[in-house]
């Protein structure tokens, strides 16, 4: 049975039966730690993003060990969990977003799966997503939390670590973003790099409106959207057709290789 890979933050550890952990080592580097277990029977491996104890800051997590690692490991299937600010005021704390759509403001090295080899695949990111496991996780989370679903998205992903500043905000809402985050990129072009499945779905606990941020109700919201994700992701995984085919399996079939001289 081919095992499915959860990449998240942290608070997942409960949502695996008899897990294991364990860091992989490739030739990207050491992964995050993995845990390896079942949901129902089925193989997971789970890589919190920040390590079990949040020591990792976001620029300073391997996103291609941790992606190389899962592919090594068998995986061709990711879904994903983020924790991100709204820029749309119809996307309220607590509600969850799968997100169709990225712009990425990241300067994050490496930019490629193929940064350091003599070839490159500029591999097609329509669309930014895979619409099989996107399927997956907004049909789930319309069971698990009807009303508070939106299936669409833009999010803008930047360095990180500070917020953004009201003009910042200003001119992503401009372009027509809905969602700030400081994850998810590099990870989605990695996969789609390596012809695997990639979504991800968000929880917003905070207003990225221009204004002062009130983490007074950030503690509540995460747990909430932990407990939220884990519900989904038991129901996303299971509804999945391991054997069908996607878009995502032939990313590589028609990329643009480009020979170095």
């Amino acid at each position: 049975m081919e095992p499915v890979g959860i990449i998240g933050g942290s608070g997942f550890y409960d949502l695996l039966e008899n897990p294991e952990v364990f860091i992989h080592d490739s030739k990207y580097g050491r992964s995050s730690e993995i845990f390896k277990g079942t949901i129902d029977g089925m193989p997971v491996y789970f890589i919190p993003r920040h390590g079990p104890e949040h020591h990792i800051i976001v620029p300073r997590i391997n996103y291609r060990a941790n992606v190389y690692a899962l592919w090594e490991l068998g995986v061709r299937r990711i879904f994903a969990t983020n924790s991100v600010g709204s820029m749309n005021p119809d996307m309220k704390p607590g509600d969850l977003v799968v997100p169709d759509d990225f712009f990425d403001m990241t300067r994050r090295m490496p930019r490629s799966m193929y940064d350091d080899v003599p070839v490159a695949y500029h591999v097609d990111m329509c669309p930014a997503y895979c619409p099989t496991l996107r399927k997956a996780l907004i049909d789930a989370a319309n069971q698990v939390k009807p009303g508070h679903i939106h299936d669409h998205g833009v999010l803008f992903v930047d360095e990180g670590l500070r917020f953004n500043t009201p003009f910042e905000l200003k001119v992503f809402r401009k372009l027509g973003g809905d969602l700030i985050g400081m994850t998810t990129i590099p990870e989605v072009i990695f996969a789609r790099e390596l012809a695997m499945c990639y979504a991800h779905i968000c929880m917003v606990n905070n207003w990225a409106m221009g204004e002062q941020t009130d983490c007074a109700d950030f503690p509540e919201l995460l747990r909430q959207g932990v407990e939220d994700f884990k519900a989904i992701l038991r129901i996303a995984i299971k509804s999945v057709d391991y054997d069908g085919d996607c878009i995502c399996k032939h990313a590589l079939d028609s990329a643009i290789l480009a020979k170095q001289n």
